[in-house]
């Protein structure tokens, strides 16, 4: 019998009461079941394998973690380098601190590369394209209009950092 909860992400542990990890803001899971997905993550193909997403410090990438798990995505993070960053990106724009890369099947790169370009616009907003003024943003879930300063999806409940 499991006498705590873990954040899946930072793997933080909290009483059986708690159900939300308030760094991360996802939802907490019994230490058994987290050891269940750790087997499944094994199976996961290696970061190789996969396409990466995202290179940048480990808050972008757990943002962008989370939102994928609230999706149902399987993705895996690891420690990388500048080099390592999808063409496009910019992460020496970071200075000297630890990059993480966020890796995911081609498959779902597609949406998960949309969903990251909603965290960029939020994380950096002077690098984000500017909206028409007759043009919505969108949620990357669900694709229901969002005003410019939700922080979470009034359809769907995907929040965004």
């Amino acid at each position: 019998m499991t006498i705590y909860r873990l954040c899946p992400v930072c793997r933080s542990e909290y009483t059986l009461v708690a159900t939300r990890c308030i760094d991360c803001d996802v939802e907490l899971v019994d230490a058994n079941a987290l050891a269940a997905q750790e087997e499944e993550r094994e199976a996961f193909p290696p970061a190789s394998e996969l396409e990466c997403v995202r290179v940048a410090p480990i808050e972008w990438i757990r943002a962008l973690s989370g939102a994928l798990q609230q999706g149902g995505v399987a993705h895996r993070v690891e420690p990388a380098t500048a080099g390592d960053a999808p063409e496009g990106q910019r992460p020496d724009v970071f200075g000297d601190v630890q990059l993480f890369g966020l890796y995911v099947e081609s498959a779902h790169a597609p949406p998960a590369r949309e969903l990251d370009g909603t965290i960029a616009a939020r994380l950096l907003p002077e690098e984000a394209p500017a909206l028409a003024e007759d043009e919505e943003e969108a949620c990357p879930a669900c694709g229901t209009a969002l005003t410019a300063d939700a922080i979470e999806c009034p359809d769907c409940g995907l929040r965004f950092g």
